[in-house]
């Protein structure tokens, strides 16, 4: 369901992305366990919206591009482009609200 992204193909792949969303996570955090089973529920109603994962701790380069310091970190991505951010947990409507709002 989520498509892991380093720092590697980070940049080409937000490019070329008309709707996602990425969870910057790190690995041993419950939180965002947590948050990326919201995500599934999201990306269960809204089949296209892509979404996207990056380990925060083993890409430095895409975190300091993101500026991304607090996992998880939820973006939106709209044409190409990170549109919104959004720090810490959301439930099933806050994550809605938050990618209709972006």
């Amino acid at each position: 369901m989520f498509t892991e992204l380093t720092d590697a193909n980070y940049s080409a792949t937000v490019a070329e992305t008309v709707s996602g969303v990425l969870i910057c996570y790190k690995q041993q955090c419950p939180h965002c366990k947590n948050m990326e089973k919201v995500l599934e529920k999201f990306s269960k109603k809204n089949p296209d919206v892509n979404l996207f994962k990056l380990d925060s701790e083993a890409n430095p380069e895409a975190l300091a591009d993101l500026d991304s310091e607090r996992a998880p970190t939820i973006f939106v991505i709209k044409g190409g482009k990170m549109v919104a951010r959004k720090g810490g947990l959301m439930n099933p409507k806050e994550m809605k609200a938050f990618f209709a709002a972006a």
